[in-house]
């Protein structure tokens, strides 16, 4: 079925930082007025935006990259440095696909169209033959539609240091063991509105923890109540990864170690339904 056309207004919205909203409400009124060139330049300058915010948030946080990456901003923009403040909006998002986790390869080659077509809007010197680029309604329309949906809906932590990061939460004493309020957790997390990766690399993580790795009831009870508030924020995509992968994660356990899974089977909701028939065959067998 093919995808429904995505209202701009809505796209607005989605935006989680206040200043990349403004920019891309005025992409959008460009857009309407017919005024494509300035749509493309507008919707890169709210990429740009809130890039410089996510890493603000990330070296406010620890990161060190992100940390980095802002000393050299900071230092080219005090002493009027061009040609370096340049460069770092030239490899920008490189940056963000290869060393913050903040973008995907696919989302980068979108958002790399992006700037390379604000690049022919604001710089129309660089056209052949001293033509002027005229972007399609249908050029800016999807622009802004990839920079909402690649970039600007989503909190700063997305990669390797999100994954790290809610990990480390459950891993303390001091997450929840009530549902309810490991849900209220998580929605001041990453994982609150995060990308499918995300999510299905932190549900698999603590599969593979619960099954080979929990020492104790404490720890058993922390991460199963992770994975039931999972299923709560995230349902649908939840129920499809322990379908896909909690059989073979199972699978891989050595016989001597099949009393690993009751506790899956105790604590973690519908955990036994999503197991294939030969596994639960084998657990009957082993009860």
């Amino acid at each position: 079925m093919a995808s429904v056309l995505s209202d701009l207004d809505e796209l607005v919205l989605k935006c989680r930082d206040q200043k990349a909203k403004s920019y891309i409400r005025e992409a959008v009124a460009c857009y309407k007025a017919g005024a494509f060139r300035s749509a493309i330049v507008s919707t890169w300058i709210a990429v740009s935006f809130d890039i410089l915010d996510k890493l603000k948030e990330l070296s406010l946080a620890g990161d060190k990259e992100a940390e980095r990456q802002i000393e050299s901003f900071d230092k080219a923009r005090r002493i009027g440095d061009v040609a370096n403040s340049l460069k770092f909006e030239r490899e920008i998002l490189v940056v963000c696909r290869d060393k913050l986790e903040l973008i995907s390869h696919v989302e980068f080659i979108d958002l790399n169209r992006l700037q390379e077509d604000r690049n022919r809007c604001a710089h129309p010197s660089m056209a052949s033959d001293g033509e002027v680029f005229n972007p399609s309604a249908e050029l800016a329309r999807m622009h802004i539609r990839s920079a909402v949906e690649h970039l600007l809906q989503y909190p700063p932590a997305q990669g390797k240091y999100a994954l790290d990061s809610l990990t480390s939460e459950v891993e303390s004493e001091y997450f929840p063991t009530d549902v309810k309020k490991a849900v209220v957790a998580f929605e001041s997390s990453p994982l609150n509105k995060a990308r499918d990766s995300l999510i299905r690399n932190f549900t698999i993580v603590l599969l593979k923890k619960l099954i080979n790795d929990a020492k104790d009831y404490k720890e058993i009870y922390r991460i199963s109540t992770a994975l039931n508030a999972i299923e709560v924020i995230h349902r649908e995509l939840y129920r499809k990864i322990l379908t896909e992968k909690l059989s073979s994660i199972v699978r891989s356990l050595a016989v001597e170690k099949l009393d690993r899974v009751i506790p899956l089977i105790r604590h973690v909701e519908d955990s036994w339904s999503y197991l294939e028939a030969d596994i639960r065959q084998k657990i009957q067998t082993y009860v």
